[in-house]
Order: C-alpha cells, then sequence, then structure tokens
C-alpha cells in the first residue's frame, strides 16, 4: 500500500528531498556572513561563561557558517546536522577547503541526533523548531536535553508569536510551519532557567507589532540540579 504525504513525518519528508529544496532556495541568505546578528548576541550573552563552552552543537546547521562562526569565537570544536544532505555536504567540502578540522556536519533530524549522552556544552536550535512535525516535537526537545551537559547552555532561535499557531507549508503541500514560544517547552520543566531573551522579527532585527512576524532568540541555562 502506497503511504501518502499526509500520512509520513515531516522529518521524513524533509530528509528525503524538501531540506535539499529548502537549502537550494535560501543558499544565498545562509552563506551571508552579515546574518550573524544572534550569533553575536548569544556569543556576548555567555561572554562570562566563555571558559565553560569546550563543545557545540548547532541542529538546523545548513552548511555550517554560523556553527564555524560560534567555534571560532569560543576557541572550540563543534559539529552540526542537518537534514540537507546537499547543504551537509557543501559545508564539509568547504570545511574541508578551509584546513578546518574541528567542525564536522552530518545529515539528521532533531529528534534523532547522532550524539553521547551530554556530550555537548552548548546546544543551538537554529531557526529550525517551527518546521518539526508535532509528532515528532517532544522528541527533539529530549534529544536536545540528553546531549547537554548538566550546568550546559541551549540557545533557540525561532518563532515567537503571542499565540501558537499552525500554518500549511507554502512549498509542499502535506508539510506545515508552527510557531510558538518554543523555550516554554524547556522551562516549564523545570530544569532550565531563561538566562535572557532577545526580541526580533522575520524582516530585521527588531520587535514587531505584527505577532505573526515575531521571532527571539532565548539563551538558557541547564540546571544542574532539577527539583
Amino acid at each position: 500500500m502506497k503511504t501518502t504525504t499526509l500520512e509520513r513525518n515531516q522529518s521524513e519528508l524533509f530528509l528525503e528531498a524538501e531540506s535539499d529544496r529548502y537549502y537550494a532556495r535560501n543558499k544565498a541568505a545562509l552563506e551571508n556572513k552579515d546574518q550573524f546578528y544572534c550569533e553575536d548576541l548569544l556569543c556576548q550573552t555567555l561572554a562570562d561563561f566563555k571558559a565553560e563552552v569546550k563543545q557545540i552543537l548547532e541542529i538546523g546547521c545548513a552548511t555550517g557558517q554560523k556553527l564555524q562562526y560560534l567555534c571560532q569565537h569560543f576557541g572550540v570544536g563543534g559539529s552540526g546536522v542537518d537534514p540537507s544532505s546537499k547543504a551537509v555536504e557543501d559545508g564539509n567540502q568547504r570545511l574541508a577547503a578551509a584546513g578546518i578540522q574541528n567542525v564536522a556536519l552530518k545529515v539528521s533530524t532533531a529528534n534523532a541526533l547522532p550524539f553521547e549522552k551530554h556530550q555537548f556544552d552548548l546546544v543551538y536550535f537554529g531557526f529550525c523548531l517551527y518546521l518539526v512535525g508535532r509528532d515528532e516535537l517532544f522528541a527533539a526537545i529530549a534529544e536536545a536535553d540528553r546531549v547537554l551537559k548538566p550546568g550546559g547552555f541551549l540557545a533557540i532561535v525561532d518563532f515567537d508569536p503571542s499565540l501558537r499557531h499552525k500554518r500549511p507549508y507554502h512549498h509542499k503541500e502535506g508539510l506545515f510551519s508552527y510557531k510558538q514560544q518554543y523555550s516554554n517547552l524547556f522551562t516549564a520543566s523545570g530544569h532550565y532557567y531563561l538566562m535572557s531573551k532577545y526580541s526580533l522579527s522575520h524582516s530585521g532585527h527588531h520587535f514587531s507589532k505584527d505577532s505573526d512576524e515575531r521571532m527571539s532568540l532565548c539563551v538558557l541555562h541547564k540546571e544542574l540540579e532539577a527539583y
């Protein structure tokens, strides 16, 4: 029996082809080094804890430009995952050509991270949670928590509306985007504390009165002890 688009997980569809299409549509923007505004804010937020960051993971890394930027700032190695095999291939080739050996990219999705428990000091969701299917969201949250060390830091760049809502994904029928305040999923557990939140918009580095356009960078601390 043939499986329809509506019966399949979003991660499967992105791994199959849609992530490569996304990469092709956004390649120029992803490689624009002027777009590191959120990464600069993240570096500023963690300035007093720079020595504690020794390994970084970016989820939704594309070609790894921003991951490389963070690793250079902290002077550490890093790993990135992205469902686009083309983005990962291009990124690893670029890193190899530049002689960078401490940053590596893998094809994977947020709900199935190919890493050991407590491997990273900083986990960064790089604008990808809004495309995680709701049947896979809690697996993605659990995976990020699993690979992040106690006392480590979690950063999330994503949409940040007043009310959570679902929208059809414009580029492929049967897929959806989900906008909500994702940091709440971590802080509600009592295991994470919100260190800082920067309001942005989809069109610029500023707050938007249009709730549907709002984004944010949230930086959280994983508490050493849970209640």
